[in-house]
């Protein structure tokens, strides 16, 4: 392409401008590049995702300056992608814009009662879904009350088909992040062809297939951590005797596991998690009777182990399944907390994490028996990877990250229809028009991007310590106003 344009034109004035940018691109580099104008050359974007990848971060962190997005986070009713939608929401709003997080959690009980309703698959099914869109009316009453730009959906929320189309009928922009195993779960089949952002953890032909069923942006975007969570712990003597281990997993009781753990027993192994039940000798491992563990007694875990084990899941193989691609979040969690771990090798993860240079990895169960003994006893490899792990992870692998990525994405394909949308004023706004008032002046002392409402401003003061001024005052007296005698009445 050079030589061509060189040969059809003198361009050694326009070379004498043209600084080439070093590799790996920065956010500081894009931003000090003001608006960029992006020109992809068509050919090499079709032959490498990569080069797409970075058009659509330059174009969308340019589209996204200036730019505070109103995003609904639909949660699932439990499982793994529950506390991601969490972890989203809270990047989102780091990021700097309007988050509702609509946890669904609540509803897992209902779910879960059902069967007392019949035995009969059959009609239990037809009662499940009902249950569902039930609660896919919930989520339309949430963006209608919310009023969106975008609708971001984690894996198993409960949006079918017709909730996804009315949603687009309204307006908003509907993403999804598919953080399972394509290969299990097909339920992404019946859905995808409403969405109009497509991320998902496995690469390759299967995101190709997705790009077919849709007209969707479809992408690879993979777990992460959040680092405000998943954390370095300093323990108490009482926290390291209850939950420390020479050698621990936290997860559930899949068939690979059960089996790859039986010649770990003698090791000091000790198992956390729900659905070990019938696991035969390896049940002796298992703590607090297979309750299920909150995810602030899993950092804990994490910190007190020595050696931590992270084999993905799998109900058809016996130990690492060969076929293994995507990489868990438990992965990248252990990581952040600066926690000793050893993981199956997995396809996608070299360009993650480089294997025995930031996390240490396993081929097969024998390799794994092996490995936990040399480690156990080497413990300045255990801090030297972790540490590595720990630094890249905190570098290139939050949901902070994630979030950037994935809005990118969105703003770089519809950023004239996100900017045409009626934008909520901020208190940045209504400072700059009050000038030098009292008013004024208490709006500049919160932060910039706060909604200029009653509510979001006494949100804002509420964080503040020391006496009130009047502004303040008043502001309080007309918010306590308005909750006792006007909100019902204006709903």
């Amino acid at each position: 392409l050079w030589r061509t344009a060189l040969a059809a034109r003198d361009l050694r004035a326009v070379l004498a401008r043209v600084a080439v940018a070093e590799e790996p691109l920065t956010e500081e580099a894009i931003d000090a590049w003001g608006v960029p104008v992006v020109l992809p050359h068509a050919p090499s974007v079709l032959r490498g995702h990569g080069l797409r990848a970075l058009g659509e971060s330059i174009a969308g962190r340019a589209a996204l300056r200036g730019l505070r997005l109103r995003i609904l986070v639909v949660s699932p009713l439990a499982g793994g992608s529950h506390p991601i939608a969490g972890y989203c929401a809270r990047a989102l709003a780091d990021l700097g814009h309007a988050v509702r997080l609509l946890d669904l959690s609540p509803f897992a009980r209902g779910m879960e009662a059902i069967p007392c309703f019949t035995a009969r698959r059959g009609a239990r099914g037809a009662v499940e879904q009902a249950y569902m869109r039930f609660l896919g009316s919930g989520v339309l009453a949430a963006v209608e009350a919310e009023k969106p730009d975008l609708v971001l959906a984690l894996a198993q929320a409960p949006l079918d088909a017709a909730v996804l189309a009315e949603i687009g009928r309204r307006g908003v922009l509907r993403a999804f992040w598919f953080v399972e195993d394509h290969r299990l779960l097909t339920y992404w089949q019946s859905v995808i062809a409403e969405y109009d952002y497509f991320f998902a953890i496995q690469q390759g032909a299967f995101l190709e297939e997705a790009a077919r069923g849709s007209a969707a942006r479809v992408a690879y975007l993979p777990c992460a951590a959040d680092p405000a969570v998943h954390r370095p712990l300093a323990l108490t003597a009482a926290e390291r005797a209850e939950l420390g281990a020479p050698l621990a997993f936290v997860g559930a009781g899949y068939r690979n596991r059960r089996i790859a753990f039986r010649p770990l027993l003698d090791l000091g192994l000790k198992i956390w998690g729900t659905e070990w039940a019938g696991a035969g000798q390896v049940e002796a491992a298992v703590q607090r009777d297979g309750a299920r563990i909150s995810t602030e007694d899993a950092v804990r875990i994490f910190n007190a182990t020595r050696v931590n084990l992270n084999l993905h899941s799998s109900t058809y193989v016996d130990g690492v399944d060969p076929r293994g691609d995507f990489v868990n979040p438990r992965t990248f969690e252990l990581a952040a907390a600066g926690a000793f771990q050893l993981v199956d090798r997995r396809a996608l993860l070299p360009p993650l994490l480089r294997p025995d240079q930031e996390v240490a990895t396993f081929t097969d169960a024998a390799e794994l028996h092996d490995l936990v003994r040399h480690y156990l006893a080497h413990p300045e490899e255990r801090a030297w990877l972790a540490a590595a792990g720990r630094s890249r992870v905190l570098a290139e692998h939050t949901y902070r990250q994630r979030m950037q990525r994935l809005l990118e994405t969105v703003a770089a394909r519809d950023h004239e229809r996100l900017g045409s949308r009626p934008r909520e004023e901020t208190v940045d706004d209504a400072a700059e028009r009050e000038g030098d008032t009292p008013l004024g002046a208490l709006l500049r002392r919160l932060a910039p991007a706060t909604p200029f409402t009653l509510d979001g401003v006494v949100q804002g003061l509420l964080h503040r310590t020391g006496d009130l001024s009047d502004p303040e005052a008043i502001l309080l007296f007309l918010h306590q106003f308005d909750e006792l005698y006007v909100r019902e009445q204006r709903a």
